[in-house]
């Protein structure tokens, strides 16, 4: 899920990004903050797990347990589960739930997609990244998704991407969005009092007249009454094949642009919220934007330190635990901290390191 929209310039610091020293202080200059280990990260596991077999959703978990982490982020996809109006088909979800929940771990529910019945009929794609007709309508999934898992899932993200173009087809809306967000808000908190709303991680993107910016999308939402129905902003922050510190790539570095959202987070009255990176990572292979696996650990280590170092980005979900192909020069087949065989990059041992290590890494 991790998608198409990297930004052309950053070409031009290939060759600066690796040159950085670690210490107990960031490359900002600010001192990482002493965070408890373990519950500040997490494994955004994309789509298609609810498909696995019992088998293989133990041997996943399992892999996430063995990284420290004890969250795990996933989709509660509702055009799988209702594919057909009023006919549900939960027992995929069900079984990733139970053996999350049975191994410990604390599960960030995705809650997206739109079924082909209740997409918006002004879609110029016929995919299910298509915004729904009717936000109430999502928010009603909602509510039934946060009824039946409340014993297993307090935190939820609403949508994915929703400042992109693909992802929110026909087209971005902060106000639609807002609308949405609302209606799933409302929803879930009267079957679930008390539950965490993330606002839908937000991609590194341009305002560009197809996507919209996050800085941009985030201010549009709190001028359409949004604050009030989130409790977390979520964001997607991604930097490769830069460092999270690299000053030179400030203009569009995902990790310098929270500071903007925060800003705009305090001028909105919420400087007690935290933003969750949902997702977070680095291609390996021989893609054009692709990074070697010595710099995908890099790109760990720094996000890590920077997040600690900013105090307000309160948990780091990785994306993702496996590589989900065999083609090197595919981007989205090789964010994996594991291969297709299981076994580890150097990557890997930069999260467990995060889940033992307080301060900088």
């Amino acid at each position: 899920m991790a998608k198409a929209r990297r930004v052309a310039a950053v070409a031009v610091v290939l060759l600066i990004v690796g040159l950085v020293v670690h210490s107990s202080i960031t490359a900002t200059g600010e001192p990482c903050a002493v965070q408890p280990p373990s519950d500040n990260t997490g494994i955004a596991l994309g789509s298609g797990y609810t498909a696995m077999s019992d088998a293989e959703m133990d041997r996943t978990v399992e892999a996430i347990r063995s990284s420290g982490s004890q969250w795990v982020r996933f989709d509660i996809d509702w055009s799988a589960i209702e594919s057909t109006e009023g006919a549900f088909d939960w027992s995929g979800t069900d079984r990733l739930v139970d053996i999350a929940k049975s191994s410990g771990l604390e599960i960030l529910g995705l809650i997206t997609y739109t079924p082909a019945w209740a997409r918006d009929p002004a879609a110029t794609s016929p995919d299910t990244h298509t915004r729904p007709a009717d936000p109430d309508e999502f928010g009603r999934f909602a509510a039934l998704a946060a009824a039946r898992y409340s014993n297993s899932i307090s935190s939820w993200e609403i949508w994915n991407e929703p400042n992109l173009q693909t992802f929110f087809n026909p087209t971005p809306d902060p106000e639609y969005y807002s609308r949405l967000l609302a209606a799933s808000s409302v929803a879930i908190e009267a079957v679930q009092p008390g539950a965490t709303i993330v606002s839908g991680g937000l991609s590194p993107a341009t305002d560009n007249g197809a996507d919209i910016s996050p800085t941009t999308f985030l201010a549009n939402i709190y001028e359409y009454g949004a604050g009030q129905h989130f409790d977390v902003v979520g964001m997607h922050s991604y930097t490769y094949p830069a460092l999270p510190s690299d000053p030179l790539t400030r203009n569009w570095n995902s990790f310098y642009r929270m500071r903007l959202m925060h800003d705009t987070m305090v001028a909105n009255g919420d400087s007690t919220k935290s933003i969750w990176a949902t997702e977070f990572g680095a291609p390996t292979g021989t893609g054009l934007d692709a990074v070697t696996e010595s710099m995908q650990a890099e790109i760990l280590r720094d996000g890590f330190n920077e997040a600690r170092s900013l105090g307000f980005v309160q948990k780091v979900f990785v994306y993702s635990l496996q590589d989900r192909g065999s083609d090197p020069g595919d981007r989205e087949q090789n964010f994996g901290l594991l291969n297709l065989d299981f076994e580890p990059k150097p990557s890997m041992a930069v999260l467990q390191d995060a889940n033992e290590t307080g301060g900088c890494l």
